[in-house]
């Protein structure tokens, strides 16, 4: 297919996307400057992995189920916060920018509702996925509800629960929260390291609040990825040209491969390969 020439190419040159993508990964503040301001603001990598592409949908829509539930689940990967898995065993997805390095003009006001250190089976939980599971009513409410604002009180009451994933509880972040958002989060990825053993094999999970149907224009997506050695290659190629296509060739965003670690002691990887793009800008 011949190059597309178009105003946002600029702004999207895959390699510096790639650059940008691994330089978030490599900044681990605590919070991007008040606690007001959590984290994901400023670092770390949104990573929603998909199924196979088809075309019978659009891969950055919210699915049924996150229509209905009010919330589409996230992993959010950075230097302190790494693991060597997606959900679902994915092989391709989106990235989201984080929301204060998006360019001009992309939506940076969908709510991040929750967190949790480890991958929480929110489809079995109320409020958007950020609430109790019906197992553990009283028990996995959201963390602060229940008095627990540090990692080690985390910990203390995973353990409570026989580090059982539904009993867990996960960190409020809402905009509208009381709590200390910034804080919840932090103290979130410290819970991480405080069960490594399993964070690093299983990973995290955020809620975003749902986004309407449509958005593609402006939804704050930095590129598509597929994991390194496997057949996610092809779905990502199709979602670049579909959102291509779905914006009159407005929307341009590159794939990029993506190297997660092996071991603790590596880090993930993310590689811009002029062969993986569907479509080549100039």
């Amino acid at each position: 297919m011949a190059p597309f020439n178009f105003s946002e190419a600029a702004q999207t040159n895959g390699p510096d996307i790639a650059k940008a993508i691994t330089d978030s990964y490599n900044a681990t503040p605590a919070d991007c400057g008040s606690s007001a301001q959590p984290a994901y603001l400023c670092s770390g990598v949104f990573i929603r992995g998909t199924d196979v592409y088809s075309d019978q949908y659009h891969t950055w829509d919210p699915s049924p189920a996150s229509q209905e539930s009010g919330g589409v689940s996230f992993s959010w990967l950075r230097k302190d916060a790494k693991f060597n898995k997606l959900a679902y065993s994915y092989n391709n997805g989106y990235i989201f920018y984080p929301f204060m390095n998006a360019p001009a003009g992309k939506t940076t006001s969908i709510d991040v509702l929750c967190i949790w250190p480890i991958d929480a089976a929110s489809e079995y939980r109320s409020d958007s996925g950020c609430g109790p599971s019906s197992q553990y009513p009283t028990q996995s409410g959201p963390c602060q509800q229940q008095n627990i604002y540090t990692a080690e009180q985390w910990y203390d009451h995973y353990l409570e629960g026989g580090r059982s994933h539904l009993y867990q509880c996960g960190f409020e972040t809402r905009s509208n929260s009381v709590y200390d958002r910034a804080d919840g989060y932090y103290q979130a990825i410290r819970s991480m390291a405080l069960i490594s053993d399993e964070s690093f094999n299983e990973q995290n999970e955020l809620r975003l609040a749902t986004w309407a149907q449509g958005m593609q224009r402006t939804l704050p997506i930095e590129a598509f990825f597929y994991i390194s050695g496997t057949s996610g290659l092809s779905s990502a190629q199709n979602n670049q040209r579909d959102l291509l296509q779905s914006t009159d060739n407005a929307v341009w965003v590159p794939v990029i491969e993506l190297k997660l670690p092996a071991s603790p002691a590596e880090e993930a990887q993310f590689i811009f390969n002029d062969d993986d793009q569907a479509i080549h800008v100039h």
